[in-house]
């Protein structure tokens, strides 16, 4: 069990494959370092808190903004003065996240993958992939790794 960010608990995600709990926890890890946004932005402390809870569960940003002891409408306000929004955010780090898998660990399933970002199936996996870089996820990871 897992303790939400309101304090609930709830089931830890828990596949099948636990070397892909070590390989998420990883390329979290990496995203958390890289030094793309200024550690004190409000992107960045979102980013913080998703790449921490997304295998669980995507939090929403109703749960974000309460971590972050602020309303939804103040942490709305605050991501758009960075140009950005929580679903934007959100997108970003399920895409370098898929892509890191579909790079480097290609034993991994597309349905694990879709699973653990928080997809419902792995078809809205394979159309969202498409749109963020136009091409499927077995299309890109051929590129990848040809």
């Amino acid at each position: 069990m897992l303790e939400n960010f309101n304090g609930v608990m709830k089931t830890r995600f828990a596949p099948n494959n636990p070397r892909l709990v070590n390989i998420f926890e990883q390329h979290a890890q990496d995203l958390l370092e890289a030094p793309k946004v200024a550690t004190s932005s409000y992107t960045f402390r979102v980013k913080q808190l998703l790449l921490r809870q997304l295998r669980d569960d995507a939090p929403g940003i109703e749960v974000v903004a309460e971590h972050m002891a602020m309303s939804v409408r103040s942490l709305q306000m605050k991501l758009k003065v960075e140009g950005t929004s929580y679903q934007k955010i959100l997108n970003e780090v399920r895409k370098s996240l898929a892509i890191a898998y579909l790079k480097e660990e290609p034993r991994v399933s597309k349905g694990e993958i879709a699973h653990i970002l928080g997809f419902s199936e792995i078809s809205v996996f394979s159309r969202t992939f498409k749109k963020w870089t136009g091409k499927s996820p077995s299309e890109y990871q051929a590129l990848h790794l040809g």
